[in-house]
């Protein structure tokens, strides 16, 4: 846009619509009017308030206790404590450990036989050696 058109259309004069006829006449008469207030409906004045009444005591109602156990007519018999050695402390990890490498050492072998099939692959077996099944 050059300068000239701007020129133009800031120097063109705004004409203004005029409102309808009768426009006036319905403003002036609504004014003349005495304000009268909307009448509430039976729901808005009634129904309403006691909604919200209701609501407010359902969230504020006290809840359900949840059920005692029943009580038991004779006492479950009470067994001693094992006691447990240093050594069985230490052992029993150990044991867990050396399972588990077991069983990780045959997956690796698996996926290495599924993965190569081509290589032949030659297992040992010595007797007391931890990988024997």
């Amino acid at each position: 846009m050059n300068t000239d058109t701007l020129e133009n259309r800031l120097r063109v004069k705004i004409t203004i619509e005029t409102p309808r006829p009768g426009f006036e006449t319905r403003i002036q008469a609504m004014a003349r009017e005495p304000h009268i207030p909307e009448k509430k409906s039976l729901t808005r004045r009634i129904a309403m308030p006691a909604l919200a009444i209701l609501a407010i005591g359902i969230v504020i109602s006290p809840k359900e206790k949840p059920a005692e156990p029943p009580v038991a007519d004779k006492a479950d018999p009470i067994e001693p404590p094992v006691e447990e050695s240093a050594m069985t402390k230490i052992e029993e990890p150990v044991k867990r450990e050396i399972e588990g490498l077991r069983n990780d050492a045959k997956w690796t072998m698996s996926l290495f036989k599924k993965a190569l099939p081509s290589i032949p692959v030659e297992t040992k077996k010595k007797e007391g050696s931890p990988l024997e099944e």
